[in-house]
């Protein structure tokens, strides 16, 4: 009963704080993004803002980096409106460039630092940008692209210089007085953008979703008011800034009450718990991935002599999630579910095992989460006689929809994406009443009785793997664009002990085509996590009577030799070509001797 009670006053608790801040940028639109880490810094001042690879800013030195980008960025005659590209690694200067801009009302395009070629020029291009800044590290996924962009852009390089670039460190004004507000951004709305965070989507190539200075806000709160965050707090940041978990959600939360971002460029098994000791941090931003990773090494004598009270995040799978509590004594496990394009937002408050997040029974009026019926085969939901959805029982797995409100108010908000075709496609329509809309998520949950969510799988093509979204038709085609290729079939399979699905391109060929060199081939086309694991070699591609490719057997047969008499090919972790795969190669990879 006292748990019970205890359960509930934490639900009530969270929910009353992040529906009043929803109010609060629902009742004054001026108040912006900049404005709410403005508020932290002259509260926090002399509070450390950054730690990076042994070098520590203040929440001051934050807001002159930021303001130097700022005054640069005015005395180039950009304006609140206009849009500009970060294509960066995780490093302070991401952190001090989008703060700048944000501070004039510029709309930062968020770009995944793996893409090049085609998708790169596809995120630019889009994006309407007036300019690109990209670090010097990422020049060669710039030049990859840059043939293909056809607008004119103004393109700045941060970090070492590069000949034929301009260098915005060099070239950024020096001024450190903080942009007054009244001359900036004085018609700048919080409904209005602050980021573009791309996503995949069963279109293939990335598409651009909104992000308000609103969604920003409350997004943030969702780990800041679970965790009950304060400025003595340190985030552990190693998630890339251009995602909405580490970018948003981890770095908001953490900006906002004044406390200590440790960031990292990348994810690191070998250093992870040791900065978690060195640097006193006391909250994890996490994905599955990473614990996966971190379970599956040898203990280590940092990994339990950490501060961590607390981690919030997703895709932590059931059978890891045990392992954590147990050998890392992290008790306080959050997990959240949510879309970057889509107003559907649930988060595990009470750490219920399993769950990726609650509406209590008494808030489903007021935060209207469904989940109908679905036709897996045929990729639609179900509709009864009466041409309405039908509602899933307790424990049964359905689409999960978010109700779209009329009025205009933060709380069932649906952004969608910059494109506005886009947008509609993920709108249903006439769901439960004749003129109601709701956000379709392509994702598969389940709920309980006491308003627990599950996850499921997700819909269509789309798979995850490496936790990025893998978009079918953007392999498929770089795959039909390699000489001797005819058709490509692409879509994904499980792996014993792996999260998400690993990448299976089905493709037929011709007598000119070589496995030897298409892994390289298509690292040049490819991110890294879009590389299919896995090759398989047919004679013909099964079409269904609207010309779309089968893939249900597919999926089913996987890479089991036994199950597949066509001849295929494998590429293992660090493994830069495709190999044979046979019945031994696919017995070590079901037993993890071979890692992916």
């Amino acid at each position: 009963m006292f748990n019970a009670i205890q359960r509930e006053y934490k639900y009530i608790s969270y929910f009353v704080r992040l529906i009043g801040r929803s109010k609060k940028l629902d009742k004054n639109k001026s108040l912006t993004v900049p404005d709410l880490i403005e508020e932290a810094i002259d509260k926090h001042p002399d509070n450390t803002a950054i730690e990076f690879e042994d070098k520590s800013y203040t929440y001051s030195d934050l807001d002159d980096e930021a303001n130097k980008i700022a005054n640069w960025a005015i005395k180039k005659g950009y304006k609140t409106g206009d849009v500009v590209a970060l294509l960066m690694e995780n490093r302070p200067e991401f952190i001090f460039i989008w703060f700048g801009l944000s501070k004039l009302g510029i709309t930062i395009a968020c770009l995944n630092n793996n893409i090049k070629s085609k998708s790169l020029a596809h995120c630019i291009q889009t994006s309407k940008s007036k300019s690109l800044i990209l670090s010097s590290e990422l020049i060669d996924n710039f030049s990859s692209a840059q043939d293909l962009i056809e607008d004119d852009i103004s393109v700045h390089v941060s970090g070492e210089p590069v000949q034929g670039f301009e260098n915005i460190d060099d070239d950024s004004d020096q001024i450190t007085t903080r942009p007054q507000k009244s001359e900036v951004r004085s018609t700048l709305s919080n409904s209005e953008s602050l980021f573009y965070i791309y996503t995949s989507g069963t279109t293939g190539l990335p598409k651009a979703s909104n992000f308000s200075h609103q969604k920003f806000a409350v997004g943030s709160g969702l780990q800041m008011f679970s965790l009950n965050m304060k400025s003595s707090d340190k985030t552990y940041l190693v998630l890339p800034l251009y995602h909405a978990t580490g970018g948003v959600v981890g770095l908001g939360s953490t900006l906002f009450v004044g406390g200590t971002v440790v960031l990292r460029k990348k994810f690191s098994v070998e250093k992870f718990w040791e900065d978690c000791v060195k640097y006193e941090v006391t909250i994890i931003t996490y994905i599955g991935e990473l614990f996966r990773y971190l379970i599956s090494v040898e203990k280590n004598s940092y990994e339990n002599q950490h501060k961590i009270r607390g981690m919030y995040g997703n895709g932590l799978r059931p059978d890891v999630w045990k392992v954590v509590q147990e050998r890392f004594g992290i008790n306080n496990i959050i997990e959240f579910y949510g879309a970057s394009e889509g107003n559907v937002s649930l988060t595990n408050v009470d750490s219920h095992f399993g769950s990726i997040g609650r509406i209590p029974n008494y808030l489903q009026s007021f935060l209207p989460t469904k989940i109908v019926k679905f036709d897996v085969e045929n990729e639609k939901v179900v509709r009864g006689d009466d041409g309405f959805c039908i509602e899933c029982e307790h424990d049964e797995s359905g689409e999960a929809l978010g109700f779209i409100p009329n009025e205009d108010k933060f709380t069932g908000k649906f952004e969608g994406y910059t494109d506005k075709e886009a947008t509609n496609k993920k709108i249903l329509h006439d769901v439960f009443e004749k003129g109601d809309r709701w956000f379709s998520t392509g994702d598969l949950l389940k709920r309980d009785n006491q308003g627990y969510f599950y996850f499921v799988d997700r819909i269509g093509d789309t798979f995850r793997w490496k936790s990025e979204n893998v978009a079918t038709s953007e392999v498929s085609e770089a795959i039909s664009t390699y000489k001797g290729v005819k058709e490509a079939n692409v879509y994904g399979v499980l792996v014993p002990g792996e999260d998400g699905r690993a990448g299976m391109a089905s493709i037929v060929t011709g007598d000119d085509f070589s496995i030897n060199g298409l892994y390289e081939y298509l690292s040049e086309h490819l991110p890294k996590y879009s590389i299919p694991v896995f090759i398989r070699i047919a004679k013909e591609i099964e079409i269904t009577g609207t010309f779309k490719y089968k893939k249900t057997d597919l999926v089913k047969d996987g890479f089991d030799p036994s199950e597949v008499k066509d001849k295929m090919y494998f590429a293992s972790l660090g493994q830069n070509n495709y190999s044979d795969l046979d019945q031994d190669i696919f017995k070590k990879i079901s037993n993890k001797e071979v890692k992916l």
